[in-house]
């Protein structure tokens, strides 16, 4: 166990010198010296800065994936578009939460090393693959228009992107508020007409909102 608790405040460490100097300007004797450990005892952990960082995006990955659930359909489960904000409020709640690590990955990781630049690129497909095999269930529930769901994913992801390198550099936001942004957005994205119509029909205030997330 206390090698455990070791590697994660090494982890904890370096996390915060990557957001304060950038991937690129950080060397392992800065985290040494921020987690207050031997260099023999960083190189019991990891192989190097590269290491670790990848580390650290394995996280982000299998955090999202366990904070993203599958659509249940069904008289019993909640209605798809509630399962669905639901998603999406654990992940916002987990990016703004990483705002180092966000910050991170969105600003200061890019464009020095061509290894690494494919490990964040596949990191990003990966995530837009998620929200691909939801598009494609929504569909399926007929929930979602017909579409080119691999460059649908990509747009939403690239929306969401966007919005959160902004909230990871401004004072914390309201959560509801983004999610139900987020939301809004989605339902102009990807809803079948007849859900368009009801909403004029309706109201945009009352009438049901779709977003589609990973799963």
């Amino acid at each position: 166990m206390e090698r455990q608790a070791r590697r994660a405040q090494v982890l904890r460490h370096a996390k915060r010198i990557f957001a304060r100097k950038g991937y690129h300007r950080t060397n392992v004797a800065d985290i040494i010296a921020r987690a207050r450990i031997a260099r023999g005892t960083f190189y019991l952990y990891f192989q190097n800065k590269k290491d670790l960082f990848e580390e650290l995006l394995e996280q982000v990955v299998t955090e999202l994936s366990r904070r993203i659930h599958r659509l249940r359909p069904g008289p019993d489960e909640p209605p798809p578009v509630e399962q669905l904000r639901a998603n999406l409020r654990r992940v916002m709640d987990y990016v703004l939460a990483e705002r180092e690590l966000t910050d991170i990955l969105l600003n200061h990781s890019i464009g020095f090393d061509r290894e690494l630049d494919a490990r964040i690129r596949d990191f990003y497909d990966r995530i837009a693959a998620l929200i691909q095999r939801s598009l494609d269930l929504g569909i399926e529930m007929n929930l979602v228009r017909k579409c080119d769901t691999r460059a649908v994913s990509y747009c939403i992801l690239g929306g969401i992107k966007e919005l959160v390198g902004v909230l990871s550099r401004t004072p914390r936001r309201s959560t509801e508020a983004m999610v139900e942004e987020i939301l809004d957005f989605g339902l102009r994205g990807v809803a079948r007409p007849e859900l368009l119509q009801a909403i004029n029909r309706e109201g945009a205030h009352d009438a049901p909102r779709f977003f589609i997330g990973p799963n």
